[in-house]
């Protein structure tokens, strides 16, 4: 007979935060003031400078700064809780989903769509614990769970996962790749979605929190790999049933984009920047080419750009390791 459990003490953790993908640096206060110096400077050299230049100089450069944003979310006790960073554009929609009531969600998109993000976000928004594990090829039933480790007095105690902590004692815990499980793994995941109860090899039974809300990523609908994600698997019927009415297909979140470029570069070389990302992508969704131009891309080019790297190095890398005929068909 299986055995009750008793709850297990929670790790001490800090706040979760709002962004998976790491955000572009944003200007510091004394970059700021070093822009309005050059500006006022330049100024001095053509026009000189009296209060109402001052004026037009300092308006015109905080233009050009986009500061940090903040957002503020409701929870239904009517606290509040403030996400430090723009969440994704479909934040929302994921917070609906939650509001009807479901505590198994499923999201499905490209790879750098934002699906770690939006995770990320509904926990902070929640102000709830947030853990994860990628069922990338390898991780096993033991992994997922727990294993039994030897103690100091030299007994052999069974230590459940943090999946299993979270389950019993309640937080947003993301299966990302789900696409790409184990069928044993699934088996145990298919029982915690469904049932409410774990059990874990120990023999131990453990019930699902309440507050426990259990986010399944892929990059595909569950039907097998495609042209783009070769190497998924197919999920079964019963495990797509888990997420019924659930499902949000999510993609790049341009906006989000906008506003990292904005706080990291200035106007002309970002506008380049992101007419360039969007062009790469609708070539590779016209062409079906087996590439990805994520946010990831959009970011990792921000940081090279500041630190003086030119637009053509950051191209020539993005492409170093694509064929001609793939760079004919973009360039």
């Amino acid at each position: 007979m299986p055995r009750k459990s008793i709850p297990p003490q929670f790790p001490t953790q800090a706040s979760p935060q709002s962004t998976s993908s790491p955000p572009a640096e944003r200007p510091e206060p004394n970059e700021i003031f070093r822009l309005l110096a050059r500006a006022v400077e330049e100024h001095l050299h053509d026009k000189g400078v009296d209060e109402a230049s001052i004026r037009e100089i300092v308006s015109e450069e905080i233009g050009k700064v986009t500061l940090p944003k903040s957002v503020e979310f409701r929870l239904p006790t009517g606290a509040i809780n403030t996400l430090a960073e723009l969440p994704h554009r479909q934040f929302t929609d994921l917070v609906g989903l939650v509001e009807e009531g479901h505590t198994n969600l499923l999201l499905v998109g490209p790879s750098g769509s934002g699906k770690t993000t939006l995770a990320k976000n509904l926990a902070q928004a929640l102000g709830r614990y947030f853990g994860f594990i990628s069922l990338s090829a390898g991780i096993t039933e033991t992994h997922l769970l727990g294993r039994t480790l030897p103690q100091a007095d030299g007994s052999w105690k069974f230590v459940p996962s943090l999946f299993v902590q979270m389950y019993e004692s309640g937080g947003v815990y993301l299966l990302d790749e789900i696409d790409a499980a184990d069928a044993n793994v699934m088996v145990a995941i298919n029982a915690a979605l469904a049932n409410g109860v774990l059990v874990t090899p120990d023999g131990i039974v453990h019930r699902r929190h309440e507050n426990c809300i259990i986010i399944a990523a892929a990059n595909t609908w569950g039907r097998g790999g495609d042209l783009m994600y070769v190497g998924r698997n197919q999920l079964d019927a019963s495990t797509l049933d888990r997420f019924c009415l659930s499902t949000l297909f999510v993609t790049y979140d341009e906006g989000l984009e906008t506003e990292l470029v904005k706080s990291g570069l200035d106007g002309e070389v970002g506008d380049t920047l992101l007419q360039w990302v969007q062009q790469v992508r609708g070539a590779i969704s016209r062409n079906r080419i087996r590439r990805v131009a994520s946010t990831r891309l959009v970011v990792s080019s921000i940081k090279a750009l500041r630190h003086g790297r030119s637009f053509d190095d950051v191209k020539a890398r993005f492409f170093q390791d694509w064929s001609d005929d793939e760079k004919a068909k973009v360039c």
